[in-house]
């Protein structure tokens, strides 16, 4: 069973009427409130970033760090973070377009490097259904916009295995990951959890996606994983949450199988 969908089909009447209500709003701001169907977490959030615009970027980095930006999109992310601890950041776009803007932002900046692929549970080529920030490798109505006229177009995009990816960068830690990968952050930290690797990575920016099959689920799991390693700073389910590692944890391994999806 789908919860994404039963609830947004159970909460219709109080949807139309916070619609209505929000009829005002920026198309973004809409699109975000249609994906997370006006729930109170997402207005809680949105007034913890008014409270703290830096909550997406706030982290007990020190300067000149390694920051894994996945889900780059147009790098606001990592520049806010390069602004203000001078890290060293993977950004990673596999959509054409938005690598292509990537690379024009940062082409003055050395230590920001755009990589045109994804990252998430193994080496694949795989169709990418482009809806902006929205665009994802997943045929799930997400209520984000379509990009031409209720036509989706489509591209295929290299996505790689987040393991072999961190030994080829050669980082013994990674002082930050930000995952915003619509739906493909589950893959990807089920990986990291099979190989005994989560504890290599100091904190975590997720972005779970409720409309996945079996989100709850797997979210859970994941999250208890986590708690062997990090502690969870802050948390507003499936909109974003943020892990911090135990400075005792970094040598503790996951050895939990975790069955591919």
């Amino acid at each position: 069973m789908n919860w994404y969908r039963l609830k947004k089909r159970l909460l219709w009447p109080y949807i139309c009427c916070r619609r209505w209500r929000e009829r005002g709003q920026s198309g973004f701001m809409r699109a975000a409130l249609e994906l997370h169907y006006y729930r109170p977490t997402f207005y809680r959030f949105i007034a913890a970033s008014i409270d703290n615009p830096d909550i997406m970027y706030e982290a007990p980095l020190e300067h000149g760090g390694i920051a894994l930006d996945v889900g780059a999109y147009h790098g606001d992310w990592a520049a806010r973070v390069y602004e203000k601890y001078q890290a060293r950041i993977y950004a990673f776009e596999p959509d054409p377009p938005s690598i292509a803007f990537l690379r024009q932002r940062f082409a003055a900046v050395p230590n920001i490097r755009c990589l045109p692929f994804g990252l998430g549970g193994e080496d694949a080529r795989l169709s990418m259904i482009q809806r902006g920030m929205g665009s994802t490798l997943y045929e799930v109505d997400t209520g984000a916009p379509q990009r031409t006229g209720g036509v989706e177009e489509r591209v295929d995009v290299q996505v790689r295995d987040i393991v072999g990816l961190l030994d080829e960068l050669g980082h013994a830690d990674i002082d930050i990951i930000k995952l915003n990968i619509e739906g493909a952050e589950y893959a990807l930290l089920e990986r990291l959890m099979s190989a005994g690797r989560l504890g290599q990575i100091r904190v975590y920016t997720i972005q779970f996606h409720e409309w996945h099959s079996g989100a709850h689920s797997r979210r859970r799991r994941i999250q208890r994983e986590l708690a062997r390693t990090h502690d969870k700073v802050w948390d507003y389910p499936f909109v974003w949450e943020q892990w911090v590692r135990r400075q005792s944890a970094r040598g503790l391994e996951s050895a939990v199988p975790v069955p591919r999806a």
